[in-house]
């Protein structure tokens, strides 16, 4: 998994639970790529979500990225989870700017 040295998004913060106790959370996308007969994805890292990455696909390289995002946002508030600075001030994922996103192609779209 060679884009798993290829971070494309990181984000730190802490998550506040309900009982008003707070824990480290962090999120890591990585570039995407291409896998045949699937299609592009994202590996994301998020521990408070799930302790093992996963992938996440889409389209093309951007819409994995943006699932990405908003599958931990959709996630994130499942799990009634409140995301804080080290303030305590609330905070949000944000966007992966498409500018960041390195294209990788595919069989079926670089005639490779």
């Amino acid at each position: 998994m060679e884009q798993l040295n290829q971070i494309l998004f990181s984000f730190e913060a802490f998550v506040e639970r309900g009982d008003g106790t707070t824990a480290p959370f962090s999120l890591r996308v990585f570039q995407p790529a291409y896998e045949e007969g699937h299609g592009f994805y994202c590996i994301v890292e998020c521990p408070f979500i799930r302790e093992k990455h996963f992938k996440i696909f889409g389209v093309d390289e951007e819409q994995a990225c943006e699932l990405s995002i908003v599958f931990i946002r959709q996630s994130a508030e499942d799990m009634k989870a409140h995301l804080v600075d080290a303030q305590g001030n609330k905070v949000s994922i944000t966007a992966i700017p498409p500018e960041t996103i390195i294209p990788v192609g595919s069989p079926k779209t670089d005639g490779s």
